[in-house]
């Protein structure tokens, strides 16, 4: 399968009633042209979300809304109130709805209407992941993957891209083009471009390539990995401060960043490998620099059993960064696939 990539995510904060019909409309003009999409399932599914914050969130919270394959993907997130303490103890996917009959009538709405659907609610807050279209490119040969992508201040376009090429030896990178704004932007989707032309197999001759790619551009920070299922291994290599880990059971591995940036006029970085264990159940986080470096998952009971678009989107809740383009990519599968 060739790889994908995915557009930045518009941030649209929802407090009041004003906010449910701008959200509305941001999304009708998204979904303008979109060939997946029937009349009106965008608008529905966007004012059930956003009427559920206002009625039943407090204070309100915010939707992440990008076109996505031939449909878009919209993300709801809150900071509460929540389930309550017996409530966690039930398995989310059957856990009763935490707010009452609104947040239950809403969602089932979404959920018809979805390609693609899961929650998650603890005391922190709620997510809501709902993927509209006729396709779902986030599953594939046993793997699936998702993320965020929010640019400083939540629109305009984002210096940081991601992309996953989900085959048998599964490849993903994270970029983070220099500052923000167009110029990042520029660079990023450089290298990204790069990414998508050929299979990845030699991590040292992705970076080089993308270095070349970007002589003209302000360049960029890059992590990339390959994962061999049938080693168990995952092959990683990053220049500049994009950072991660894998996460198999409750053990974390971090991934190790090199010092360094590609696309400038210096001789490109040398290329450090890290060769990591990858077990059945795996989940591999990789992040740019508008994530805190500090993050985990210790306050999020059972998070890794949920589609990676919520794993990403509820870190960036609780660990982006107000100044900078954030980025999180989340790549889920199998140790020992034939």
């Amino acid at each position: 399968m060739s790889a994908l990539s995915e557009s930045e995510h518009r941030c649209h904060p929802v407090a009041a009633d004003e906010d449910v019909g701008a959200l509305r409309r941001a999304v009708a003009r998204m979904a303008a042209g979109q060939g997946g999409l029937g009349a009106g399932v965008a608008e529905l599914v966007a004012t059930e979300l956003g009427t559920n914050l206002v009625r039943h969130a407090h204070p309100g919270g915010y939707v992440l809304a990008r076109k996505a394959g031939d449909g878009i993907e919209l993300i709801s997130v809150d900071h509460g109130p929540g389930m309550s303490a017996a409530d966690l103890t039930t398995p989310v996917s059957v856990a009763p709805p935490p707010r009452g009959r609104g947040l239950n009538a809403g969602l089932g709405v979404v959920r018809r209407q979805a390609t693609e659907f899961d929650w998650y609610s603890t005391r922190r807050g709620t997510v809501v992941y709902a993927r509209l279209g006729t396709n779902s490119p986030t599953t594939a040969g046993g793997w699936r993957f998702g993320g965020v992508n929010v640019p400083l201040g939540g629109d305009g376009e984002s210096g940081d891209a991601w992309a996953v090429a989900p085959d048998r030896r599964p490849a993903a990178m994270v970029v983070d083009g220099l500052g923000h704004g167009p110029a990042a932007a520029v660079a990023a989707h450089a290298a990204i471009t790069t990414f998508e032309q050929v299979p990845v197999t030699d991590l040292d001759h992705l970076i080089r390539r993308a270095h070349e790619a970007m002589r003209t551009t302000r360049g960029c920070v890059l992590g990339a990995c390959v994962i061999d299922p049938r080693s168990g291994e995952l092959t990683y290599a990053a220049v500049g401060n994009i950072t991660g880990r894998i996460l198999t059971g409750g053990r974390a591995l971090h991934l190790l960043d090199r010092p360094g940036t590609l696309g400038t006029h210096l001789p490109v970085p040398r290329t450090h490998l890290q060769y990591c264990r990858w077990e059945p159940g795996s989940t591999l986080v990789l992040v740019s620099d508008g994530i805190r470096s500090g993050w985990n998952l210790n306050d999020h009971p059972r998070l890794l059993e949920r589609h990676p678009a919520i794993i990403a989107a509820v870190l960036h809740r609780e660990y982006g960064r107000p100044t900078d383009d954030a980025s999180v990519l989340v790549v889920q599968g199998a140790g020992g696939m034939p």
